[in-house]
């Protein structure tokens, strides 16, 4: 699991960092989409993994009241 979450901060890095600086290498409006496509994707990516992360710790703290 935190090969995955590693594996999103970096997109969102890399999407951050395309923004930033891709512009000298790039027509401004490719880079732009193209970062802001990997940066929403890091992230949709890793809050899918935040939520499953939760659910399965209140399950096993559920089990543990029990």
């Amino acid at each position: 699991m935190k090969t995955k979450r590693t594996i999103y901060f970096l997109l969102i890095v890399t999407g951050a960092l395309i923004i930033g600086v891709g512009e000298y290498y790039f027509p401004k409006e490719y880079v732009l989409g193209i970062g802001l496509v990997l940066m929403m994707y890091g992230l949709y990516k890793s809050t899918q993994v935040w939520i499953r992360d939760r659910d399965q710790n209140e399950e096993e703290n559920g089990k543990e009241d029990l």
